[in-house]
């Protein structure tokens, strides 16, 4: 090999392998205590900097096991020397060949380097833990918000029509679609933009507990009574890890009520504006005050079972605010899912008591109340690159559920000889929903949803169906307008079905963060 050569391979290992040997220097365990830095300016590591929660009981403290230790700095006592170069003859005897003076000070300088990267990068390690010592109770905080603007358009036949008397007639001259007076001082409008919610969300979670607050600044909205409070969620909720796959939270307050999964969807997450109509006339507000246990195992969330007990006077009913309990007695609760691949199951059960209040008698009676469900999700990506397919439906089998606040007449009545039993009503309820995402910004989805408040009235339903589209924006913005038609031919024991036809057209600009 010619010396021309040879000095190229030479110079080319040594560039090669000097940053190698640089980085391959041990660097000290967490368990030994760092050398004093490097450089000028760099501070002593704050007493337990380096004391992180070993692998083995980590999950007990997610927060800390996943910071990692501060790298303390590089302990050197003499540069790393390289033999590149030592078996070159030299020119002139005793004298250090040039291109080992050349490697020799390429390997000092890269060395200086690393260790300047090295000490800058502890003092950085440093300088943050510092800063989240400062933020104290803040990092542990979140604050969500979300608004949603709607423009709403609804129409409807005779039968429907706001303007309709008691005679079941228009009067003379007036349409099922004008717009007349009320006694109220509102008008029988059905076009209108609005604010549909306009929630502040908070989370303050650590590694034994979480809060969530929720509320709305619009305390009136959407197809129920106006409830009197823009309190929406006020979660307390302690934390129990049992060992890495497995936790228990136990919340009091006033949370969504975990009868079924459309319960459990919150309103920022789900694409349809509204919730079923078996929800909006069981469950108003979907909220309740009481205690519940939530278990989540086996690969993160696999099995999830929920217990709870509530009060069974839900958020939106009449005088919540006022009494949120009219009976001593709790309603109790049982909720589990399990996940199989892509496919999740699950089923729930409701059991507890309802009442009766005649303020003009001053009678009070209580009854029995129950419901069953159950449910199934899929969602696998059928059309490949695409996007992801869901489908999803919910059959629901209940007695006495009905909370009153649409149909005045689908709860039980006091009957004639008091100490009677109330008749039941029995409800049944079923919905299927399936979505399609095209590629990331766009969703378009249907939704069937039946609701019947009494099985022993034949044609006595509400069936609706929903076509929706979803533009999303960007991970803060997205758009969704849903077009929907609903018959209704819910009527009391004795009357004819009235065939109510709606059809409504929701526009609704969601932006959050």
């Amino acid at each position: 090999m010619s010396t021309s050569r040879a000095r190229f391979a030479l110079l080319l290992s040594a560039t090669l392998l000097a940053p190698a040997r640089a980085l391959a220097q041990p660097v000290p365990s967490a368990s030994t205590p760092a050398a004093p830095p490097a450089g000028p300016g760099v501070s002593e590591p704050a007493p337990g900097a380096n004391d992180t929660p070993g692998s083995e009981d980590g999950w007990k403290s997610p927060a800390r096991a996943a910071d990692p230790p501060i790298l303390p700095p590089p302990i050197r006592s003499d540069p790393p020397t390289s033999s590149a170069g030592t078996d070159l003859a030299t020119s002139e005897p005793g004298a250090t060949p040039a291109i080992v003076r050349s490697n020799r000070e390429s390997e000092a300088n890269e060395d200086a380097r690393v260790r300047a990267l090295e000490a800058r990068v502890s003092a950085d390690e440093q300088r943050i833990q510092k800063l989240e010592g400062r933020l104290g109770f803040l990092k542990h905080l979140r604050l969500e918000s979300f608004i949603q603007p709607q423009l709403l358009v609804q129409t409807y036949n005779t039968a429907a029509s706001p303007n309709l008397q008691p005679n079941g007639e228009l009067p003379i001259g007036i349409g099922a679609n004008d717009t007349t007076a009320k006694l109220d001082g509102t008008t029988t409008n059905g076009t209108f933009f609005r604010v549909r919610r306009a929630r502040m969300r908070t989370f303050y979670e650590t590694d034994v507990m979480k809060m969530f607050l929720q509320i709305d600044a619009l305390p009136v909205g959407g197809v129920g009574p106006g409830i009197g409070t823009i309190l929406r969620n006020a979660e307390a909720s302690g934390i129990v890890r049992w060992s890495r796959d497995v936790r228990t939270e136990l919340t009091a307050g006033l949370f969504f009520t975990p009868f079924r999964a459309e319960l459990l969807e919150a309103s920022v997450n789900r694409p349809f504006i509204e919730r079923t109509w078996f929800i909006q006339n069981v469950f108003p507000i979907e909220r309740d005050y009481g205690a519940k246990a939530r278990t989540i195992a086996l690969d993160g969330d696999r099995l999830v079972v929920e217990v709870a007990a509530v009060n069974g006077q839900r958020l939106g009913e009449r005088n919540f605010v006022a009494l949120p309990d009219l009976n001593r007695s709790k309603d109790f609760i049982g909720y589990v899912t399990y996940r199989l691949g892509f496919v999740t199951v699950g089923a729930s059960g409701y059991l507890g008591r309802g009442q009766i209040v005649d303020a003009e008698a001053l009678r009070f009676k209580q009854y029995s109340r129950w419901a069953v469900n159950y449910q199934a999700t899929a969602a696998y990506r059928l059309l490949g690159g695409i996007g992801e397919s869901r489908l999803s439906s919910e059959l629901t089998i209940a007695r006495n559920m009905d909370a009153g606040v649409i149909y005045p007449f689908a709860v039980p009545v006091i009957p004639a000889r008091f100490s009677d039993d109330v008749a039941h009503l029995d409800q049944r309820a079923l919905y299927i929903r399936a979505e399609q995402d095209i590629k990331r910004h766009v969703t378009l989805g249907y939704r069937y949803d039946m609701y019947t408040p009494n099985t022993a009235i034949k044609n006595n339903a509400r069936d609706t169906h929903a076509f929706l589209a979803v533009w999303k924006v960007s991970p803060n913005l997205r758009f969704m307008s849903e077009l929907g038609w609903a018959i209704d031919n819910v009527h009391p024991l004795g009357a004819p079905a009235p065939s109510k036809h709606i059809v409504y057209f929701s526009n609704v600009l969601q932006a959050m963060f």
